[in-house]
């Protein structure tokens, strides 16, 4: 498990270092979480030279094309989540996955865990319940020359019906937080998984108090409110529809670093660059930092962790 450091810095506002950060400071994002957890929120800063467009505010409700744009630049092209295929690995690898098996990724986002599945002569149903994101995640499917081996629908993860024995593998990173009822959409997934099938996922999971000022903010500034369960309560749900649970690990400092790392990075772009740096760009990134740094600062303080989840079923 990596140690996270919890200093803090009382001589600079968070949104001051934000706009540090931005200015290239690449230590900014493994401190100034800290500090956000007890501030009360704070408005978005203007843009500079000129304001935007009304419809091109920062934000991280929705996937305009504006914030797809500035995601995959900090997270890499066709990614909307940090890490990219390196913490997809990790998910495809120990399921022996072949061409002769039915394999269905639910929050697929912007698809790239199916584009690399795609890349390997593997057939793929994806479902991603935002509507922007499901048609980048097939023009970018289209454009790379794997559209044919990926069938990729918007449908929001609660309505979703799967053909009863249907499906041999069942994938999902971090894509889960948008289902309100995790317990049905288990239910759902199991019965449609075939004897010998299995499920592997990401999620967050639920363990500390939500009475927290911490997880207060957190859970407000969420643009789809999540309903989690605990490590405890998932396990035995699963358990109870006679899934075999391989393993459950936590895997939190891996997101984390992805994060930092791909701040970092972009930071260092935008120092490069010097004065040719986009400053209309900025208040797009400062609000997708904000969103990951609220979300670092919550499973800093182990109010929620992210788990990686593996199981087998048998009939």
């Amino acid at each position: 498990m990596v140690k996270e450091t919890t200093e803090r810095s009382h001589d600079a506002s968070w949104r001051d270092k934000l706009r540090a950060w931005w200015h290239g400071d690449d230590y900014v994002m493994r401190h100034m979480v800290a500090d956000y957890r007890t501030r009360p929120e704070e408005p978005l800063p203007s843009l500079e030279p000129a304001e935007p467009e009304p419809r091109d505010i920062p934000t991280i409700i929705g996937w305009p094309p504006r914030r797809q744009q500035i995601v995959q630049k900090l997270f890499g092209e066709g990614f909307n989540q940090p890490g990219g295929e390196e913490l997809m690995k990790p998910l495809i690898s120990p399921l022996g996955l072949n061409p002769n098996l039915s394999i269905t990724e639910l929050g697929c986002g912007l698809g790239g865990m199916s584009r690399m599945m795609a890349r390997e002569g593997l057939w793929i149903d994806a479902y991603e319940p935002d509507p922007d994101l499901a048609q980048a995640a097939i023009e970018l499917a289209r454009n790379q020359g794997v559209k044919q081996h990926i069938n990729i629908r918007s449908e929001p993860l609660d309505q979703l019906q799967l053909k009863r024995k249907s499906i041999d593998v069942v994938l999902s990173k971090d894509g889960l937080i948008s289902a309100q009822d995790k317990r049905l959409l288990l239910a759902k997934i199991r019965a449609a998984i075939k004897p010998g099938g299995q499920l592997m996922f990401t999620d967050f999971l639920l363990t500390g108090s939500t009475e927290s000022r911490t997880y207060e903010v957190w859970w407000d500034r969420e643009p789809v409110k999540p309903h989690l369960l605990t490590p405890e309560g998932l396990q035995a749900e699963l358990e109870s529809l006679n899934f075999i649970v391989c393993y459950m690990e936590d895997v939190t400092h891996e997101l984390k670093s992805a994060v930092i790392e791909s701040f970092a990075r972009y930071a260092a772009e935008v120092k490069a660059k010097g004065k040719n740096a986009d400053p209309n760009e900025r208040d797009w990134v400062i609000s997708e930092g904000e969103h990951w740094a609220i979300r670092i600062s919550a499973m800093d303080a182990k109010i929620i962790r992210l788990y990686r989840v593996y199981c087998r079923v048998i009939d």
